[in-house]
Formats: C-alpha cells, structure tokens, sequence
C-alpha cells in the first residue's frame, strides 16, 4: 500500500498569487518518484525578506534563496520557498510560477530523503533526479491536456 504524504502549505507572502491546487495536486504525483516519501511535510511559501532572514541565520548567507529545507526525522521535515526567487526563476527558464514552486518543492524533498548538494557531485547527481522527476510530472500534466 502506498503512503499518503501529510502535506501543509502555509501562504505567508501576499505579493504573488499561487494556484495551490495545482501544487496539491502535483506533490501527490511526487511519490511516484521518491519512494517512500516522508510522512509529513510543511510547506511555507515566503516572501524575500523572510527568506533571507532564515538563510542568514542558518547558513550565514545574506541573501536571498529560492529554497530551504529542514530534516528533523527520516519522516518529516519543513520546506520554505521563496515565491519571489521563483518568480524571477520563473521567467529566465520559461515555466510558470507553479510550476518553478514544484521544482523547487521536487528539491526540498530529495532533502529530505537525505540527498545534499554541497559539493560538486552531490550537485550534480541531486540536479540530475530533481529534473527526472519534474520532466516527468510536466510531462504527465500535458499528456492528460493533449
């Protein structure tokens, strides 16, 4: 039997308008890909201001980020997404917002099933599946369209 994954998505920015049943919808199709998922996931969409109040208290980096992700168990972990950051990454790689959130999201839970991307070729092997797996959901989502 598969395992349902608890998802909450909190909506702390007001500057950009989300279509969150499309992102619901989409993380359900995540665990077709990462398997097993955790168990519970938080999802905070934030603004750049607050993002980069976390990336300087976390990783003593002042700036902004796109995403952070914290592991606190093998089966639960929180994701904080800057909304701003993938709007900006929206445009320059030609998606909409939603779906740069998902390959932001499809990160954050390669995170938490313990990938890291610190050095070059753990970069290079995280990069590689979290574009697996989102060509695969894109994909999925214009076929049914077709």
């Amino acid at each position: 039997m598969k395992r349902k994954i608890k998802v909450e998505i909190f909506q702390n920015q007001k500057k950009i308008r989300i279509d969150k049943n499309f992102i619901e919808g989409k993380i359900e199709e995540i665990k077709k890909y990462i398997n097993p998922p955790p168990e519970k996931v938080s999802i905070y969409f934030l603004n750049n201001k607050k993002i980069k109040e976390l990336n300087k208290k976390f990783l003593q980096k002042n700036s902004p980020t796109d995403v952070l992700t914290f592991r606190y168990s093998k089966n639960y972990g929180e994701i904080f997404i800057s909304i701003e950051e993938c709007s900006k990454n929206a445009r320059i790689y030609g998606n909409t917002i939603e779906e740069e959130i998902l390959y932001v999201i499809i990160h954050g839970f390669l995170h938490l099933k313990g990938y890291r991307d610190y050095t070059e070729k753990e970069k290079e092997k995280m990069f590689l599946k979290q574009e697996k797996i989102f060509k695969s959901i894109i994909e999925n989502e214009k076929e049914k369209k077709s």
